[in-house]
């Protein structure tokens, strides 16, 4: 079952040009990344006081006036069943007028062309945190533990690849590719990543934009 955290954010930045609410999904995630800010309190951590999917959508009835934006992630948002996702989602069009923003690492891309397609999200911040094109999970597995915590099977690196091309392909204008500019990692591997985007979009015609964001060191 969906659960969420009780304590929603608004930001400005995260969806240029629109008052957002970010809402963390509280049900994990399967990485575990250098740095990450959420795995204390959203992945390790068992759920204290969470809110319902109705709760959330309850929330965001009373939102709809202030804000024009609403993110979710996690954890890994898309980590939960498919029809839980869906049926959430549904719920959310039905009481919110605004974007539908999902924030992914990209390791369901099945999930994501499927709520796409129906048009239950409008755009997808995807997190490609390391050149996975470039990238052998056999023979490169020490870098992919040191970033993301985890060796990726070449099926799970597949998956993360298509989930980036797919959204390059959809070309929302609400749609972003992002990078953590991992202090453990030389520069060469942001410019893989930059021109692999740079190439895509290329490819489809689109114009998704790539970020590459400051590493913050979490508080202890």
């Amino acid at each position: 079952m969906l659960l969420f955290y009780p304590q929603f954010t608004r930001t400005f930045h995260d969806l240029p040009g629109h008052t957002s609410l970010l809402i963390h999904a509280w049900n994990g995630c399967n990485m575990r990344c250098f740095g990450c800010h959420n795995y204390d309190e959203l992945i390790a951590g068992k759920p204290v006081n969470p809110l319902t999917p109705h709760n959330v959508a309850e929330r965001l009835k009373s939102a709809d006036q202030l804000m024009d934006a609403v993110l979710f992630s996690g954890g890994e948002f898309l980590i939960n069943p498919l029809e839980d996702i869906e049926q959430f989602l549904r719920a959310v069009r039905d009481v919110f007028r605004g974007v539908i923003v999902l924030l992914t690492n990209g390791s369901y891309p099945r999930k994501l062309e499927r709520l796409l397609a129906d048009g239950l999200a409008d755009g997808v911040h995807i997190d490609m945190k390391l050149p996975y094109h470039c990238l052998d999970p056999a023979e490169d597995s020490a870098i992919y533990q040191a970033v993301i915590g985890t060796v990726p099977s070449v099926r799970f690196r597949d998956d993360m690849l298509q989930s980036i091309e797919l959204v390059i392909r959809h070309n929302s204008p609400y749609s972003r590719i992002r990078t953590v500019q991992y202090p453990i990692l030389s520069p060469e591997f942001f410019e893989h990543i930059r021109e692999y985007v740079v190439s895509l979009n290329a490819r489809h015609h689109s114009s998704v934009p790539y970020d590459l964001n400051p590493y913050h060191q979490p508080l202890p």
